[in-house]
């Protein structure tokens, strides 16, 4: 069946992998690169909670917006525009953030008040086969990846389980999308809350 609609399926895998690429791999790449690890619990805590918006601005604009249309198909081509929007968005920010980074960290304020330039150090891009061989011969990053590769088995696990439930309570398509926004909005909320006390916990712990 995915095979023989592969347009809608590829759609369905496009939207379901944008979120992990465009933040677990582009954002905090980006991140990586410009916080130096000393600045990560200041900062790091801070971009959560401002991601933990994210869902609330999405999930009532599904509510209000996307859900109110004739049908599924008017619905998906609201959110459609929306996504293809939000995508602009992060590659205009994305230029702008890098140009201001290349910018501050390629002049040099020297002594008496004069600016200099200077080249910045390139970062050695790895290979796959190579950031895989990295990866294998650390501890530390050994952990990591397990510890992520727990996080994506239970949070799949249970999104499979509690989602056919989800399906089952609300049949149309309409009314579980109207369900989706105020839950995505609900976790926004409660993670934003969570993480708000969670930064006192991580600094004093």
């Amino acid at each position: 069946k995915i095979i023989a609609n592969w347009t809608s399926a590829l759609f369905y895998i496009v939207s379901e992998i944008y979120s992990s690429v465009s933040v677990g791999v582009l954002f905090w790449q980006f991140a990586n690169e410009v916080v130096s690890v000393s600045q990560a619990k200041r900062f790091y805590p801070l971009f959560a909670q401002m991601s933990g918006l994210a869902p609330v601005v999405a999930g009532q604009f599904v509510v209000h917006f996307a859900s109110k249309a004739k049908d599924f198909q008017s619905s998906l081509h609201r959110l459609t525009m929306a996504v293809t929007f939000a995508g602009v968005m992060i590659c205009t920010f994305y230029h702008l953030s890098s140009t201001y980074v290349e910018r501050i960290e390629g002049v040099v304020l020297s002594s008496n008040g004069t600016s200099t330039t200077t080249a910045k150090k390139k970062k050695p891009k790895m290979s796959m086969t190579d950031s895989a061989k990295f990866l294998a011969s650390s501890q530390y990053l050994r952990l990591i990846a397990a510890l992520v590769l727990g996080y994506g088995l239970t949070i799949n696990f249970t999104d499979i389980m509690w989602k056919s439930l989800v399906k089952k309570k609300y049949p149309n398509p309409l009314d579980y999308q109207r369900f989706m926004g105020n839950f995505s909005s609900a976790v926004g909320l409660a993670t934003c809350i969570i993480i708000f006390f969670g930064v006192h916990v991580i600094r004093l712990l």
